[in-house]
């Protein structure tokens, strides 16, 4: 191994794959915290999720840093180096949001190809991004979604919590049509 870090591949005269990557980065976190956090306890998850979440959206934050993205100022320069660091950065912590719920390489591979699908489906529809679900804001197309609208066209509407919601009432039932408020 070139400097005797777990799975690293420069000896091998090969980059790692995705799946090498992932491996590589549980590895570092349970060196860097002293936690493995695929075997977190639901409370640690949550922190480590939420934890995570900020450090990637820093990270794009300073991807942004390194152009000139500001529309009132006459600069249209990338930081090239600066830009594809940062994503290399942004990447080492989405990679732990991945770890931290267990998903791996393959699952990722599928959802992709998967939401390509879709996404070209939406552009040959003509997607407004206006159907989705009024409580939990996802679109009703979304095969992750469980929600649908009320197919008479009222304002009601069923919600992957498995509630029936009314718009107009505030009324909200289980499945079974017990009200819960």
């Amino acid at each position: 191994m070139g400097d005797n870090f777990p799975n690293d591949q420069s000896d091998t005269g090969r980059l790692p794959d995705l799946e090498d990557m992932l491996a590589m980065q549980r590895e570092l976190q349970k060196e860097y915290t002293g936690q493995d956090p695929v075997t977190l306890s639901p409370e640690g998850k949550m922190e480590y999720i939420r934890s995570q979440s900020l450090a990637l959206t820093d990270e794009i934050h300073e991807v942004l840093a390194e152009t000139g993205w500001k529309p009132w100022a006459s600069s249209n320069h990338i930081n090239l180096e600066a830009y594809k660091g940062e994503m290399v950065d942004a990447w080492h912590f989405f990679m732990n949001m991945m770890l931290v719920v267990g998903m791996t390489s393959e699952e990722l591979a599928t959802g992709y190809d998967e939401k390509q699908k879709l996404n070209w489906k939406r552009i040959k529809d003509g997607y407004t991004g206006l159907k989705k679900c009024p409580k939990c804001k996802r679109s009703y197309d979304d095969p992750a979604t469980k929600c649908s609208p009320d197919p008479e066209g009222s304002e009601a509407f069923w919600c992957s919590e498995e509630r029936a919601y009314d718009n107009r009432s505030h009324y909200a039932s289980d499945m079974n049509g017990y009200e819960t408020s």
